[in-house]
Parts: C-alpha cells; sequence; structure tokens
C-alpha cells in the first residue's frame, strides 16, 4: 500500500473534516449546510484511497466509473450549491495542499511516482468536474433563455455547432482529431495542415504513421495510445518535431507546445484524442542562442539558470472568443482566465477588462469585427491587473484576433488569441547586449595587441641596427662582443614577436592575412630559408630535400616565413643530436612542403588547440626562448590565405611530421 493510501486508511476522518473546514472558510457561497458541503467528499477520498496503491486499477476502470464519475457529481452538486468554476477548482487545490501537509507533518517518504500519480488523479477529478459544472450551466442558460424566448430555441445547437466548425477552420492553431485503435486522422484543420507540410486529403482518414511516416519511431503513437488508454490528459512542452514540410521533402525540426486529451461520446466513452498544437521554434532557437553567449562570457550558473528557468516557463495559448459587436466573452480558457486573474464569461469586453480601454485593444476589435480583416501584433506591451482591482502590471505579448464567420458570410465574432513573450523578448534582448559586449571586448583587445606591436616594431628595429653596427667593430673585446651578441639575438626574438602580433591582429580584424602573389621558385625560398636558419643554429643538423617543379605563384617572403616558424618549431621541440629534415616536391597542380623531427610525440590531447593563437600545446624545453605561442597561428594563417592545408602526424615511433599542401591556383 502507498504512502498516500495508508494515510487516507488511517486518518480518512480528519482528512474530510479538515478538507470541508477549509472549504467553509475560504469557498463556501451564501449558507450552506455541513452536510451539504461534506455530501460528496467520502466518494472523492475513497477514489483516491484506491488509486495509488492500485497501480493500473486506475488505467482499468470503464467508463462512468472512478474518478470520472466522481467528479462529474461533484460537479453538479457544487453547481446546485452555487460554486463557482474558480471556486470548484480551488477547492481540489485545498484537499491537494491538506495532503501534502499531512504527508510531510508525518515524516513519509513518497516516491515522485506516488506524487505524480495523486497530482494526475486530482487533475482528472478536476477536469470532470469543471467539465460538468459548464454542462450544468449551460443547461440553466439554454433552460431561461427558452423560458424567456421560446423561438430563440426552435434548432438547439445547430448555430453553436456552426460558430464552433467556423473557428476550428479558422483557428490559427493546429486542431486534429485522432480517433480508434488504428489512430486514424479524422479531422485536421488548415493549420494542422500547414504544420505537417501535407494537402488535406493526404492527411484526413489516413492512420497517423502513414500519413506522417517521419514520425515513425519517435514514440508518439505509444503516447497517444496512452491518452486513450487511461484519459488522463499530457501537455507536451517545446517538443521537437521532425516534419517533411518542404516541397523536396527534406526533414525539418521544429518546436510545438502540444496539449494531447480525450475525446469521449455522448455516454462518457473514450473514442480519440483531440491534439491541439502551437509552434514555440523561435523561442527554444533564441534560448539557445542566449546560452551559447552565456557560456562564452562565463556568467555564474545562477544565472544562467535563472535565466532558462524564465524563458522554459512559457504559458500555452490564452483563447477566448468575443461575440457580436459589444464584444461579449462568451468562451475563456482557464489561461486566459489565469492571465487575468478573474472569470470574464459573459461580461462585456470593457466591462470585464476596463484597464485595456485607454490602450486601444476595444477599437483594434471593433475593427476586425467591422472589415472581418484578421489583427496581429508581435511583443507589444500591455498593462494588466491581476485581478480586478489588482495594480497594474505591464507585459509583452503576441496578439491574435481572427475573425469568425457564420454560416452565412457574416462575421459573427471575434476569436482572440494571446501569447505572452515578456522572458522571451527579455532573453533576446539580454542576448543581443552580451553579444555587443563580447564583439567590442574582442575589437578591443585585438586593437590594442596591433597599437602596442606597431609603436614597438620602431624602436626594436632602432635598436637592431645599432647593435649590428657596434658588432661591425674591430676593436671590441671578446667580453663585449658576447654581451651584444646576446643583446642581438634576444632583439631580433622581440622584432620575430612583434610580427607575429601583427599577423595576428591583421588575421583577426581582416579575417585572413594579406599575400601578394608572384613567380616565384619555392625549392629556392626554402633553400634560402634553411640556410638562414643553419647559420644561426650551427650546432644542429638540417636537411635539405627538394623534387619537382617548384615554380608558381605564391607569396614568396610569407613561405620563407612559414619555413623558418615550422623549422623553428622542429629545433626547438627536438634532440639536440637529431637531424630535422625540410622537404619541398613540387607536382602537377600542388606543391607539397614537409618538416619532419624526432622529437617528443605530441600528446592528443594537445593537437585539437595546436594552431590555436596566443597558447601553446606544448612546453618549451628552452625557457630562454619564449614566444607569445603564435608561431603554429601564423603558419596555419599563412596556408589558409593560399588556399592550402597543413596536416600534423606525430608518434614515438615516427616522431612528428608537419605536411604542408599549396595548390598552384589560388
Amino acid at each position: 500500500m502507498g504512502q498516500l493510501a495508508k494515510l487516507l486508511e488511517e486518518r480518512g476522518e480528519e482528512v474530510l473534516h479538515e478538507w470541508s473546514e477549509r472549504v467553509r472558510q475560504h469557498l463556501a457561497p451564501g449558507e450552506v449546510s455541513r452536510s451539504e458541503l461534506e455530501d460528496p467528499l467520502p466518494s472523492i477520498l475513497r477514489q483516491l484511497k484506491v488509486a495509488p496503491c492500485g497501480g493500473d486499477s486506475a488505467r482499468r476502470s470503464t467508463p462512468g466509473v472512478g474518478m470520472g464519475a466522481v467528479g462529474r457529481e461533484h460537479g453538479a452538486q457544487r453547481f446546485r450549491l452555487g460554486f463557482t468554476p474558480g471556486e470548484l477548482v480551488r477547492e481540489y487545490g485545498l484537499l491537494s495542499e491538506l495532503l501534502l501537509e499531512l504527508l510531510a507533518d508525518k515524516g513519509l517518504q513518497h516516491s515522485l511516482e506516488e506524487v505524480r500519480q495523486l497530482t494526475s488523479l486530482v487533475a482528472t477529478v478536476t477536469a470532470e468536474a469543471v467539465e460538468e459544472h459548464a454542462r450544468q450551466q449551460a443547461c440553466a442558460r439554454r433552460e431561461e433563455g427558452a423560458a424567456r424566448d421560446p423561438r430563440r430555441h426552435r434548432f438547439p445547437g445547430e448555430e453553436e455547432r456552426a460558430r464552433l466548425d467556423a473557428a476550428f477552420l479558422q483557428a490559427p492553431v493546429a486542431i486534429g482529431i485522432i480517433r480508434g485503435h488504428q489512430m486514424v486522422i479524422d479531422l485536421a484543420n488548415p493549420q494542422f495542415c500547414r504544420f505537417c507540410g501535407r494537402l488535406p486529403e493526404q492527411v484526413v482518414g489516413k492512420p497517423l504513421l502513414e500519413a506522417l511516416p517521419e514520425l515513425e519511431g519517435v514514440g508518439l503513437d505509444e503516447l497517444i495510445h496512452e491518452v486513450m488508454t487511461t484519459g488522463v490528459a499530457f501537455v507536451a512542452k517545446e517538443q521537437a518535431v521532425r516534419l517533411a514540410r518542404g516541397t523536396d521533402g527534406a526533414l525539418e525540426t521544429a518546436y510545438f507546445n502540444i496539449v494531447y486529451d480525450v475525446l469521449r461520446d455522448e455516454r462518457g466513452y473514450i473514442e480519440g484524442v483531440i491534439t491541439v498544437a502551437t509552434e514555440v521554434t523561435e523561442g527554444v532557437l533564441a534560448r539557445q542562442q542566449v546560452e551559447i553567449l552565456l557560456q562564452r562570457t562565463r556568467e555564474s550558473e545562477q544565472a544562467r539558470s535563472a535565466m532558462m528557468d524564465a524563458l522554459a516557463a512559457q504559458t500555452l495559448v490564452a483563447v477566448s472568443y468575443l461575440r457580436g459587436p459589444d464584444h461579449v466573452f462568451e468562451t475563456a480558457n482557464p489561461v486566459y482566465r489565469q492571465m487575468v486573474g478573474r472569470d470574464v464569461v459573459g461580461m462585456k469586453a470593457l466591462e470585464a477588462l476596463p484597464e485595456l480601454a485607454s490602450q486601444g485593444f476595444p477599437s483594434n476589435l471593433t475593427r476586425v469585427f467591422q472589415t472581418g480583416v484578421p489583427y496581429m501584433v508581435r511583443a507589444v506591451p500591455v498593462r494588466v491587473a491581476r485581478g480586478r482591482d489588482g495594480p497594474l502590471d505591464e507585459r509583452l505579448f503576441d496578439l491574435i484576433y481572427q475573425p469568425v464567420r457564420s454560416p452565412g458570410g457574416g462575421i459573427d465574432g471575434v476569436l482572440s488569441l494571446v501569447f505572452e513573450v515578456t522572458e522571451q523578448v527579455r532573453l533576446r534582448q539580454e542576448a543581443q547586449r552580451l553579444a555587443e559586449e563580447e564583439r567590442g571586448r574582442r575589437d578591443f583587445e585585438q586593437h590594442l595587441i596591433g597599437i602596442v606591436s606597431h609603436d614597438l616594431r620602431n624602436p626594436l628595429s632602432a635598436i637592431l641596427l645599432g647593435v649590428r653596427q657596434l658588432l661591425r667593430r674591430g676593436d671590441l673585446d671578446a667580453r663585449t662582443t658576447k654581451s651584444l651578441e646576446r643583446l642581438h639575438s634576444s632583439t631580433e626574438r622581440a622584432v620575430r614577436m612583434v610580427r607575429d602580433l601583427l599577423d595576428f591582429t591583421q588575421a583577426r580584424l581582416g579575417g585572413r592575412l594579406k599575400i601578394e602573389r608572384e613567380p616565384v621558385d619555392v625549392h629556392e625560398v626554402v633553400r634560402a630559408a634553411v640556410e638562414e636558419l643553419q647559420a644561426t643554429h650551427p650546432e644542429r643538423q638540417l636537411r635539405l630535400e627538394t623534387r619537382g617543379d617548384g615554380h608558381g605563384e605564391w607569396d614568396g617572403d610569407r613561405l620563407a616565413q612559414l619555413v623558418g616558424n615550422l623549422v623553428g618549431n622542429a629545433l626547438k621541440y627536438s634532440p639536440a643530436n637529431s637531424v630535422v629534415t625540410v622537404r619541398s616536391q613540387g607536382g602537377p597542380e600542388d606543391i607539397r612542403l614537409e618538416v619532419h623531427n624526432l622529437g617528443e610525440p605530441i600528446s592528443a590531447e594537445a593537437l585539437p588547440r595546436l594552431f590555436q593563437p596566443l597558447q601553446r600545446a606544448v612546453g618549451s624545453p628552452d625557457k630562454t626562448s619564449r614566444s607569445v605561442g603564435l608561431g603554429l597561428y601564423i603558419v596555419e594563417q599563412i596556408v589558409r590565405a593560399h588556399a592550402g592545408s597543413i596536416q600534423v602526424n606525430s608518434s614515438a615511433c615516427e616522431g612528428t611530421l608537419f605536411a604542408v599542401r599549396l595548390p598552384r591556383e589560388g
């Protein structure tokens, strides 16, 4: 037996008494006796006591028995006592709060499944009770109208059916009805067909997976079967669906808020499932963009979580139908009533929502009713009161006013659909702000590097020139000559660092390095670069191999820089007694440059960041020859500027090989 069933078994009378007391204090209208107030409550508690411990027993119950029948009985009795639908819903809210409080007070360990089942059962009985209350209220209104003017109700249901048909066809949300175990699509409005990318004749009358084969294997058929079997509605928020919408049949992913609810016949038996879908792809993609920007800017986990939670708390569409030129609310779904904080059914728009009088919405309703032209506006600010006398709260909404025509062709009323987008708009604005901040910070850093390196180049060149002139003098002693040689080497290294920084800035700001192509012999360029490096590293052995035709149009200075960076890197990370091999091989369509050394292999973890700027994938063994970590980044930029490619292979047995391919035609 579950913890909830055990609690109801032991303390059922206490729960009944406390529930009725809370209903009497907060909800009971007028003078209602205790016996009338408690009349349907024991039946509800008995069903709750059986359902949590019965596993699938609730699902096996026949129509008219169980939570549905108890809820309908409760709704009819509460209507007779004068309860409003809102009071009826809050009565079940008091029951849920009471049961969870008792479980917590007793310190009972209840599973997530038990809480979920309790919530589902209370939702089921609430829906049945409210639906029955509405039926009773509608019957009472019809009887009252017939008493005043019997001619108005000569053909009950025909006019209402016509209005519902018109609303079904013109509604800007997708509505479909699926019947039977074969899950045949019995009805589908135009918006449903548009979402699926099909014509009506390709959808209506066909089994679900035959009409939409791309949905096979995603579990949608099992979900619909579950709703049919249990009678419990299911709401899917931001459900990803891949549909063949285009003319080429290619699948594309869209996101929807979807409600799956049961469709019952006149006897209460389940005969199918009705689905209502609203596309929310734009909001989901906006949230994904925000997640990327938050990751880049390393915002705190708490801020990202709060922002994502706010975006994820999207409401379903708020729907109302306003009939006639006076815009009388004929229907308003629970989401709409919750949004405005009051029951507006039966009231004129300006009487129900007086705070909207000065905000232009009544005139928009009138224009739609008179002209038949739909009205749509996105992210419009609206000041709405939470309740009739509450303070005004400004929020942002997408609004759609859709005219609904009568069978005779005239406009009968206006269908209103309201989507709150306050959080989505604020998140989009926040994403734009973060992107602008990141772009400004990156541009500033790169401009700063360019300015500093450019201003350093001239004084460093002057120092290098002066040192060279001093080294040409013949009257220097050995100690002075050695010091000047060290100064010359250090200044040359600083000049190379400045050159790399300038190249880095140019690549980042301009997209890629600028090159000047001219006829060159690559073999001669490589030979000159290797000879220069050999002169500066006389203690090392460099081997040069050239084959094929080396003539073509490339930037010779940039190729010399490429070879210098690769060979310098190979000398730095290989043993002093090992050979560094440089090869240039000309082919019919390209030329291939290779630099090989026998140093320690580059780890697999380091390879992905090998060509990233301002860092080293491998620590330098020579602490005196530190650089800014741009050598290989500049190499890759030179290769890209020549429309070429570069590959790296590194292992303990074979050593490390950098291979560059440069096409003869860029």
